[in-house]
């Protein structure tokens, strides 16, 4: 007895335990790094390097603004996190109970003639699963890695293309503010060519009003320009994860991508198509589908009982004996029916999710190519605008020169050249908005495939340890 004590202590001891360790958070913490963040970081800037073109001084594109924010966001660091803790989700439910031990002691108070009094019984226990449910809980812990991934992709995708779509709508700002400034000091020089004509007497003083008017309204119109700018500056620097001030001073543009061009090769069955096999939300709603069908599994297999074996050895008043228990618990869940139909209705559920995400998509994808086809068109009237605005200045121009005409023709030719040319960049930008559009509706914009954009399960720029 004193042994098989002994052997039952040192097993207790050599297993083992783990020590809790306590971890607070200091908010403050993450909040003064936030506040230090600068776009000339050379961490930061080495960490957009290898995806893209090292950034030139005070230049940035949507895509490497985008890649800052991917390696910046917590909101990503917190997917992977989810994504690790699922991961570690499946040790734990491909674990076997454990097993484990029973002792009984007794001593015999009367009755035992010389024999000794005491009664001893050691014992194992030991739980065999029956129906499959290790197997069951395995395929629903995968499908909850699977789907833990799905949101990581899906919150990388999603990050790139607000950032991207919020940096074009910054470059588009930035261009309509200075067409803003330039149409208002054309309109200036109009105006004071006016004034001469006027005081010759060869305009009324109604269209010297009139062009004042005008005058007014394009500073206003330059006014909300420049408030718009700044608001989409303070929005692109808040989706970049940077204080606002990180972007003082910084140009944005467009990088060159193939947005609409990619109509011309594509048609809408291979958009469609695109877009139910790279989006990410399909591949979470597949991953929930199989939770679900993992369910069903694990509630089948809850039908039929655990097998408990409990081997022992008695040492009673001298005489020494084997033992063997056997043990069915939990008979009262024969059949499980209701779990069963719970379970049921919710892989039902989730079957329907999948259609519904299908109809979005197909619907993001038709949308998106519609609107391309749009903006193309837009885009080459506004070219042929700007054509027949240059023309008529031109030959505005030559007509003043062979003194046909006075000077005030050809400002006013002019303003229609500036007015046109302000009318294209903008459809400029709605086209490139419109191609940002259907890139993301086909799943493109965060593809990590080519080694154009970072992995979102093992590159990372920050690793913050919670403090």
């Amino acid at each position: 007895m004193r042994r098989a004590l002994a052997s039952l202590g040192a097993l207790v001891v050599l297993h083992g335990c783990v020590r809790y360790v306590p971890q607070p958070i200091e908010p403050a913490v993450h909040a003064g790094a936030y506040r230090t963040r600068r776009l000339s970081d050379p961490r930061l800037l080495d960490w957009v390097s290898r995806w893209a073109d090292r950034p030139a001084a005070g230049r940035w594109t949507d895509r490497q603004l985008a890649l800052a924010a991917l390696g910046l966001r917590a909101e990503l660091a917190r997917a992977r996190a989810e994504w690790r803790a699922a991961l570690a989700a499946e040790r734990t439910a491909g674990a076997r109970p454990s097993p484990g031990v029973i002792a009984d002691v007794e001593r015999a108070v009367s009755g035992s003639e010389g024999a000794s009094p005491w009664v001893v019984a050691l014992g194992a226990l030991w739980t065999v699963e029956l129906g499959g449910k290790r197997g069951a809980r395995l395929q629903r812990a995968r499908a909850r890695s699977a789907m833990a991934e799905a949101e990581l992709r899906r919150t990388a995708w999603r990050i790139a293309n607000e950032t991207r779509a919020a940096a074009l709508a910054l470059a588009s700002a930035d261009a309509e503010r200075a067409d803003a400034e330039r149409e208002a000091g054309t309109l200036t020089k109009v105006q004071s060519l006016e004034r001469a004509r006027y005081e010759e007497a060869a305009l009324t003083a109604a269209e010297l009003a009139r062009t004042a008017a005008e005058v007014q309204e394009a500073r206003f119109r330059s006014s909300a320009a420049q408030a718009a700018a700044i608001d989409a500056r303070a929005a692109l620097a808040a989706l970049t994860a940077l204080p606002p001030a990180a972007l003082d001073g910084a140009e944005v543009e467009g990088e060159p991508g193939i947005g609409c061009a990619s109509l011309v090769t594509l048609g809408d069955d291979s958009v469609a198509a695109l877009a139910l096999t790279r989006r990410p939300e399909m591949g979470g709603a597949l991953a929930e589908y199989a939770v679900a069908e993992a369910g069903v599994r694990g509630e089948v297999a809850r039908q039929y009982p655990d097998l408990d074996l409990g081997p022992g050895f008695i040492w009673d008043q001298g005489v020494h004996r084997w033992t063997l228990t056997l043990a069915l618990p939990n008979l009262l869940k024969f059949r499980n029916r209701s779990a069963i139909d719970e379970a049921l209705a919710g892989r039902a559920a989730a079957a329907a999710r999948v259609a519904e995400i299908q109809d979005v998509l197909l619907g993001d994808a038709a949308r998106a190519a519609g609107r391309c086809r749009g903006a193309r068109l837009e885009a080459a009237a506004a070219d042929s605008q700007v054509v027949v605005a240059e023309r008529q200045a031109a030959l505005a121009r030559a007509a003043y020169e062979r003194g046909e005409t006075s000077r005030l023709d050809p400002a006013l030719a002019a303003l229609g050249v500036v007015r046109a040319e302000r009318a294209r960049r903008l459809q400029a930008g709605r086209l490139a908005a419109a191609g940002l559009a259907l890139e993301a509706a086909t799943g493109g914009s965060a593809d990590a495939e080519g080694g154009r954009w970072p992995d979102p399960r093992s590159d990372i720029l920050t690793e913050e340890v919670p403090r």
